[in-house]
């Protein structure tokens, strides 16, 4: 099973965010990650039902919760 996002996969996340995090609402720049809301390491699928596009600082401050 894949852990990351593809690049396709992470342009819809971004997409369906409309630009912002999902998390704090800051603009998404080109670096944004690919979070999976059910975590990966849980059992969490990389599918577009279970990601959310983050900001860096958002994602790293979540971990595994």
């Amino acid at each position: 099973m894949k852990r990351l996002f593809s690049k396709r996969q992470k342009m819809i996340l971004g997409l369906r965010a409309g630009g912002s995090c999902e998390r704090c609402g800051s603009s998404l720049y080109r670096g944004f990650h690919g979070d999976h809301m059910h975590p990966f390491a849980l059992g969490g699928a990389t599918t577009l039902n279970n990601g959310q596009a983050l900001c860096a600082s958002c994602n790293l401050k979540k971990g595994a919760r």
